[in-house]
C-alpha cells in the first residue's frame, strides 16, 4: 500500500506569501488621515532599458494577488505575453479586500449629481502621482511614459475618469464594468466631450473595456431590477462606440456568463498583458 511518508515532528501551518512582494501603509500628503495599503510585486528579470513598466490596480486587496500571479505566470514562460513590470495594489488600510466607504470616496468623480460620500477620484489621483510615484521610484527605476491603471466597478470608473481627465498620464488604462450609471449617467456625457476634440496629450493612449455578459440581466433577486437599470453591458458598448468614433484607441471585450462579481478574474486575465506587454526590439534588433 502506498501513503504518504511520515513527517517528523508536528506539523506547523505557515502563512502563504507571494515572492518577491511587499506591502506598506501610505498617507495621503495633504489628507493625513487617509491610509492606503500599498502591495507591490516586482519581476525576476533585470530592469528594462528605460525603467520598470508599473501597472496600478484599483481595490488592490481583492486585485492584486490574481494580478501579481498572472503578471508572474505569464512573464518569460508559457504565453509569453507579458513584459517585466512592477504591479501594484492600491488598497485601503482597514480589514479585507474592500472598504466600502473609502472605495465609494476615492474612485469617484465630483459630478454635479453625485451624492454625499463621493467624489474624491481627483484627490486620490493625485495621491498615486505625487506621493506613491515618487516613492516607488525610490525603490525601482520606473518607466513614467509606462504607466498603467487597472480598475473594476468603481475602480473601472476612477480608471476611465483618469484616462479622460488626465490625458496622457496613463499609457494603457484599463476600466473593467465601469459604473458609468454613476451620477445620473455623468460618465457617458464626459466620455461624449471628449470624443467630439480628443486632446492631443492623449494620442498614444489605448483603453481596454471590459464587462461581463449577465451584468445587464435581471436574475430573480431583488438586486435583479437595478442591474437591468444600470445597463452596465449596453453602456459599455454605447462608450466604446463614442470613443473611437472620436479616433481614441479602444479594445472591448464581453465576457459571455460572468456577472458583475465573478467578471474580475477574466478582465484581469485580458488587462495584465494589454497593461504590461513585452517590450519591443530597438530598430536594428534581430527579430
Amino acid at each position: 500500500m502506498i501513503g504518504a511518508a511520515p513527517v517528523a515532528g508536528p506539523l506547523q501551518d505557515e502563512p502563504v506569501a507571494l515572492p518577491r512582494s511587499a506591502s506598506w501603509i501610505m498617507r495621503a500628503g495633504e489628507h493625513p488621515a487617509r491610509l492606503h495599503r500599498i502591495l507591490l510585486s516586482w519581476p525576476e528579470a533585470p530592469v528594462p532599458s528605460g525603467g520598470y513598466p508599473v501597472l496600478f490596480l484599483a481595490d488592490g486587496g481583492a486585485a492584486f494577488p490574481t494580478a501579481a500571479e498572472i503578471a508572474r505566470l505569464r512573464t518569460g514562460r508559457g504565453a509569453k505575453d507579458v513584459g517585466p513590470g512592477l504591479v501594484v495594489g492600491l488598497g485601503h488600510a482597514g480589514e479585507g479586500p474592500y472598504d466600502r466607504a473609502a472605495r465609494t470616496r476615492d474612485y469617484t468623480p465630483s459630478f454635479p449629481a453625485a451624492p454625499a460620500g463621493t467624489g474624491g477620484a481627483d484627490a486620490f489621483l493625485d495621491f498615486i502621482l505625487g506621493d506613491l510615484l515618487p516613492e516607488l521610484e525610490r525603490r525601482f527605476p520606473v518607466d513614467r511614459a509606462r504607466l498603467a491603471l487597472f480598475g473594476h466597478s468603481f475602480g473601472g470608473l476612477l480608471a476611465l475618469y483618469a484616462f479622460l481627465s488626465r490625458p496622457g498620464l496613463f499609457h494603457r488604462v484599463a476600466a473593467a464594468s465601469p459604473s458609468l450609471w454613476f451620477a445620473e449617467g455623468a460618465p457617458m456625457e464626459m466620455a461624449r466631450r471628449f470624443a467630439a476634440a480628443p486632446p492631443p496629450a492623449g494620442a498614444g493612449s489605448s483603453l481596454l473595456l471590459t464587462v461581463g455578459g449577465l451584468e445587464e440581466a435581471d436574475d430573480g433577486t431583488p438586486r435583479g431590477p437595478v442591474r437591468v437599470a444600470r445597463r452596465m453591458v449596453t453602456r459599455a458598448r454605447d462608450l466604446a462606440t463614442i470613443l473611437r468614433g472620436g479616433g481614441v484607441s479602444v479594445d472591448f471585450t464581453e465576457f459571455p456568463g460572468e456577472n458583475h462579481g465573478s467578471v474580475l478574474p477574466a478582465a484581469l486575465s485580458r488587462a495584465v498583458p494589454f497593461a504590461l506587454p513585452p517590450a519591443l526590439p530597438e530598430a536594428g534588433a534581430p527579430q
